[in-house]
């Protein structure tokens, strides 16, 4: 479980990411120069604003009167001109710290640097004369640091100068044997792609200023002295050295003002700092290793041998053939480590990019963009055993609660509460767009809060934790079925649809031009239909809100069936329209078959055929996190080879030295990193759900083993799976058949399930503690 290379990188996308959930860190590895890059998950522009429209709701009126008429472009207009909002705030890079190596004269030789998932640790060794260098880093979870030692084989031989840089307002200063690198974040950082004459903003009122930030590196070598210097520190002659950095902001929660209402900040980096140094590297690095593997060791994934002995990119070199089956075993753990390293209880959610960015101006700002990417994110987060990676999201979603009440209130006189399709920091809950023409193909979207309901209800499946559901879950998800009660109207043939509606940034043509507000689409009401059926079970679990309860069975009774059109697809829209893509990238329509389960081959096969053929008229090819999607959705077709074939595309290596290019095509950089392109964390994410949906899927009563696994990787084990039906799941299988399945309860009440293999099922009962193995020959 190791990314290595030969070389150092040369572009952040060859860098390798450590993080704690809070603290990222990129990795360059420069033998004359080490380069950090630097990342808090609370460092963002802007501060509370509030965005809401008012008089929003008189115009969603009249938009829904021209979706009625079927006026779609009047529709649209009215939309883009008086309902859009301001965009998102950006995610933005904390700084750069730079070690400047000093060698005895000699070529650097031996070379190699690693990324080891197993203890989230970075190593790097090689020869300069002939002295052996030696640097090893992790980011720890328990003491809240950034910890790095450089070693010699030889006493004396290690100096270096340390500086660090700041994209943002900042100074640097020293005292004693530390580095303090002290800014403030702009008031305000607008999208990439707005063309903006002053895109970076600087207030000076205190109700307009940014949020504050610290880190703090400090030195400690062996032997040696440190000398302080105007723009950093220096080292000479030492045996060793160790490195400590903490860092913070001022955030103190979205709706408190990071100037004026602003967390401490400097004082706990002190703090940390000096507990840190305390217990020493060796003691650090024993508890990270010990908390980090509580975790990562939960799931085991062997697919076959691999070529470990190969560099990384000489085995995405390869990505086409069927050499290195160990390679999606690889991209899997990659992808359980990333969640732990930018998602922690108490952290903020894992954003577009996890915790790791560069870009003062980052792709789609580094956002929360909740149409699909971030909740794509914890796709697999249940399934592959890190529940506890989830919680953040959970946090983001209660919050939402807030702000997206009032947005619900002001722009559809609704109750509940209403998100679009971007967020921030901040919970931003309006729709953006900035009333630009065209925009509304991407943000007029009210569905995110039932799509991120659905997180919640599957939190509480996995787990059965009825006070997570009565205290957190219920009051999440009741808000989002309520607003969408709210909302719905009847449309010509008596069934209640949401109108105006748009399919996720795909558009259709319309009297001969491209157009993206329809009645309805199968996205919207898949999503209604899910969280009025979620509500409901709450309800039926919980005893309570009867009367609630009869209004959204009665709404339900009332939604209009999925349609298949003339050439055996699922519609995307309330009627048959044409593309104006047809291989967008979106596959919207196709949610009640994942990460829905409204559809599925055993109980809806006319619909999951349609599917099968909306797939294919979509084609294989797209960005990253869209082969991502594929590979999930053909897997709940139990097609494992079309799965397969396109999971080897994430494997594709794409050029990072232009990594802005967006007409690349999906695959991976250097590091392994999703590429859209650009960067974007979304598919290691979506991919590590895949290739578990692959192996296992579940329902409340139901398991599927092996539903989709391909010839190419038909032998091998998978153990920690977690289930919706309380069980985890151990699974070994010899060319492609099931040789063994362990699974275990984790329920204290004793329940009843069906095991399914190949279209057979197997009655099994379990609770907390009890076991049954089962092999092929018991279906």
């Amino acid at each position: 479980m190791e990314l290595w290379y030969k070389e150092p990188a040369s572009y952040w996308e060859e860098a390798l990411p450590l993080g704690n959930g809070r603290l990222g860190a990129m990795v360059w590895s420069g033998a004359k120069q080490e380069k950090i890059s630097l990342n808090e998950d609370s460092l963002w522009s802007g501060y509370p604003q509030n965005h809401d429209i008012p008089g929003a709701r008189e115009y969603y009126r009249q938009a829904r009167r021209l979706a009625m008429e079927k006026k779609y472009e009047e529709a649209q207009a009215l939309l883009e001109q008086n309902v859009l909002g301001e965009f998102t705030q950006s995610y933005l890079p904390l700084g750069e710290l730079t070690l400047d190596m000093v060698h005895p004269e000699g070529e650097i030789q031996n070379y190699r640097r690693l990324l080891d998932l197993g203890k989230a640790l970075s190593r790097l060794q090689y020869s300069a004369g002939k002295v052996n260098y030696v640097r090893e880093m992790f980011v720890s979870a328990p003491d809240q640091v950034m910890v790095m030692r450089i070693s010699a084989d030889r006493p004396g031989m290690v100096s270096l100068k340390a500086g660090f840089s700041c994209q943002l307002r900042a100074e640097v200063s020293t005292e004693e044997n530390r580095m303090i690198l002290d800014g403030i974040a702009p008031s305000q950082v607008d999208p990439s792609y707005v063309d903006s004459p002053d895109p970076v903003i600087y207030e000076e009122a205190p109700e307009k200023k940014g949020m504050l930030f610290c880190a703090v590196l400090a030195i400690e070598p062996v032997g040696g002295e440190v000398k302080r210097l105007p723009e950093g520190l220096e080292v000479s002659n030492a045996d060793s050295v160790t490195l400590f950095l903490a860092a913070r902001t001022s955030f103190n929660g979205p709706f408190r003002h990071p100037f004026l209402e602003g967390k401490p900040y400097k004082e706990p980096c002190f703090r940390e700092l000096l507990a840190a140094q305390k217990s020493g590297y060796d003691r650090l690095l024993e508890r990270h290793v010990k908390e980090y593997q509580q975790y990562f060791n939960r799931v085991c994934l062997d697919l076959g041998p691999g070529r470990e002995d190969l560099p990384i990119p000489q085995r995405l070199a390869d990505w086409e053939k069927d050499v290195d089956p160990g390679r999606y075993a690889l991209l899997f753990q990659y992808g359980r480590y990333l969640l732990i390293s930018s998602s922690r209880p108490g952290t903020q959610p894992a954003n577009l990019q996890g915790i790791w960015n560069q870009h003062m101006r980052a792709p789609w700002s580094s956002n929360y963009t909740i149409n699909i990417n971030t909740e794509m994110n914890y796709w697999g987060a249940e399934t592959v055993n890190l529940p506890e990676m989830h919680e953040p999201l959970m946090d983001l979603i209660n919050n939402l609660r807030v702000s997206g009440g009032k947005t619900a209130e002001i722009h559809y006189n609704a109750r509940g509460f209403v998100s679009h399709h971007n967020s921030d920091i901040w919970c931003l809950s309006t729709p953006v767009g900035n009333r630009g023409k065209g925009t509304a193909v991407y943000a007029f979207w009210p569905l995110s809060a039932g799509w991120l309901s659905a997180h919640v209800y599957d939190h509480y499946l996995f787990s059965g934790d009825l006070d997570f559901l009565r205290q957190t879950g219920y009051p999440i998800i009741r808000d989002a079925a309520r607003f969408f009660l709210d909302v719905l109207v009847e449309n010509e043939d008596g069934k209640l649809i949401f109108a105006p509606s748009t399919s996720p940034e795909n558009q259709f043509i319309y009297h001969g031009k491209p157009c993206a507000v329809s009645q309805t689409t199968t996205m919207t009401m898949a999503i209604i239909r899910e969280t009025l059926g979620n509500a409901a079970a709450c309800c039926r679990l919980l005893g309570t809100d009867q009367e609630f309860l009869a209004e959204m069975e009665a709404a339900l009774e009332r939604l209009p069936e999925y349609r298949i059109g003339s050439r055996g697809e699922l519609l995307e829209w309330n009627e048959e329209l044409e593309e104006n893509e047809p291989t967008h990238r979106h596959s919207s329509h196709l949610y009640p078959l994942y990460p829905g389960r409204q559809i599925s081959v055993e109980k809806t096969p006319e619909l999951a055929e349609a599917c099968r053929r909306t797939l294919e008229l979509r084609g294989d090819e797209s960005t990253g996190w869209a082969l991502a999607w594929r590979v999930a959705l053909w897997a709940h077709l139990h097609n494992g080879e079309k799965a397969y074939s396109i999971l080897k595309k994430q494997l594709r290596p794409v050029d990072g030295s232009d990594p802005m290019n967006y007409r690349q095509g999906g695959g991976c950089y250097p590091n392994m990193f999703g590429a859209h392109p650009p960067f974007q964390i979304d598919s290691n994410f979506g991919s590590c759900a895949g290739i578990a949906e692959m192996l296992m899927q579940s329902t409340e009563n139901e398991i599927a083993l092996l539903p989709a696994l391909p010839r190419a990787l038909g032998t091998g084990m998978v153990s920690g799976l977690r289930t919706r039906a309380g069980v985890t799941v151990a699974v070994n299988f010899r060319e492609g058949r099931l040789e063994k399945a362990e699974l275990k309860g984790t329920r204290p009440k004793e329940r009843e399930m069906t095991v399914c293999y190949k279209g057979r099922k197997k009655k099994v009962i379990l609770k907390e503690g009890m076991s049954v193995s089962l092999t092929e020959a018991d279906f």
